[in-house]
């Protein structure tokens, strides 16, 4: 799969609902590649759109422009397909989480922080329909593929706890040492907060979620408030 930002890479690759040209030069390979990403795509849209248990094979096979045959060659069940999509999904979204952070000096955590969180909320309103699918339907869609997600926001929250206990702590050791299972308290507020957004304002207000929730990890992390700021 392409690397980020790849689930809108593969929609352009894909122009959903189109098949390829007549005459084209892809191998087999490169093929079943195309139907593959065409398939994960169009699972994620028309999931957000009917809801995972009004989805139907045909649905998917229809909005991404490959037969039945296609589909099943790639998966065995829609299960299967979700399973497929989110972890491909699930990737774009972690990626958009370390790649800031592995960009800066270890020492320069502050403005990682809320770099990772300005990209991470920026992809999730670039692609509003794969954002609901991930963030809502996949809580819906059996234990397989809720367990897929708790794992993700476990990565994520591995992630804070990993720069407070080796980056932030090094730099200031009087920190308190915190308990692992807040971290993952810590994302599952921020997973609900968006979610809430979700229903309420759709995804192109997640963006502006990011100011409150890196005033909370800066918070949590045991900053002080600069007093210029507030005033």
């Amino acid at each position: 799969m392409n690397d980020h930002p790849m689930v809108s890479g593969v929609e352009a690759f894909a122009s959903i609902g189109h098949g390829l040209p007549s005459r084209h030069r892809l191998t087999r390979e490169e093929v079943e590649e195309s139907q593959r990403n065409r398939i994960v795509v169009a699972f994620l849209q028309v999931t957000a759109e009917k809801g995972y248990a009004a989805v139907t094979i045909g649905d998917i096979v229809e909005r991404a422009g490959v037969s039945k045959q296609a589909f099943y060659h790639q998966f065995a069940t829609k299960q299967d397909c979700f399973v497929d999509a989110f972890g491909t999904a699930a990737k774009v979204a972690l990626g958009s989480i370390t790649r800031p952070l592995s960009e800066l000096p270890y020492t320069d955590w502050r403005t990682g922080v809320a770099a990772t969180m300005d990209e991470y909320l920026g992809a999730m309103a670039s692609a509003p329909k794969v954002t609901w699918t991930m963030q809502i339907e996949c809580l819906a869609a059996g234990p397989e593929v809720a367990a897929l997600y708790h794992r993700a926001i476990g990565r994520i929250a591995e992630l804070y706890r990993a720069t407070y206990n080796y980056v932030v702590r090094r730099e200031d050791p009087s920190r308190p040492a915190l308990p692992d299972e807040s971290f993952d308290i810590l994302v599952g507020g921020i997973s609900d907060r968006i979610r809430y957004c979700l229903y309420t304002k759709g995804a192109e207000a997640i963006p502006a979620l990011a100011p409150d929730f890196v005033a909370t990890i800066m918070a949590f992390f045991g900053e002080k408030p600069d007093p210029a700021a507030e005033g």
